[in-house]
């Protein structure tokens, strides 16, 4: 009797703790629901938002004499992308302001990342960003106009599931472009060697 009583105990007591196992298993599995809804719903609304083009400095002095000019460089950083893919697809081109005057050697149709030349590049970094550099022979103010654009894209990162989830919410994927940002270089010989008033006392 003794023995069947300690068997029922041990029983119980196994019961208890798989009831316990069960519950706490059955709490984080609907925390890590709430986590995974939340990141889903966080990554739908970056895809829903449109990109940006931001450029920290609107104006840039650049010396037509210097002689170890490496050219005026202007940052353009995109606002929204989310996955790796758009960073590295995200493309940017550059263009003469309307109205503004046009640089020596300004290549017709405006800049890409394709058309660059000896004087004016658009180099594209690992992070998604692009600088402009320009390398300009006369004097003057030139005003450009900038924008990017993109083929929204998925994180590849994500399971195949949560892919799909993702895919749901977000709805069509599609080509999102910029709106168009402007900036200026002025460019300004600077070198040269002043000379100094001499003063006469009588």
């Amino acid at each position: 009797m003794k023995k069947n009583m300690v068997y029922f105990v041990l029983y119980v007591v196994l019961i208890t703790e798989l009831l316990i196992v069960i519950t706490e298993r059955d709490e984080l599995e609907e925390k890590e629901h709430v986590v995974r809804d939340k990141m889903l719903n966080s990554l739908a609304d970056s895809y829903k938002r449109p990109v940006l083009l931001a450029i920290p400095n609107r104006k840039t002095d650049y010396d037509v004499g210097a002689k170890e000019n490496g050219g005026a460089v202007v940052v353009m950083t995109p606002v929204g992308l989310v996955s790796d893919e758009e960073k590295k697809e995200v493309e940017f081109f550059i263009d003469v302001a309307p109205g503004g005057k046009q640089p020596a050697d300004w290549p017709s149709g405006g800049l890409t990342s394709k058309t660059t030349n000896e004087n004016y590049k658009l180099i594209k970094t690992d992070d998604g960003n692009a600088q402009f550099i320009a390398k300009l022979s006369t004097e003057g103010e030139f005003a450009f106009r900038a924008y990017c654009r993109v083929e929204r894209k998925l994180p590849s990162y994500l399971p195949d599931f949560l892919l799909a989830d993702l895919a749901n919410r977000v709805g069509e994927q599609k080509i999102s472009t910029s709106p168009k940002e402007e900036f200026s270089i002025i460019a300004k010989r600077q070198g040269g060697v002043k000379k100094q008033a001499v003063e006469f006392l009588f």
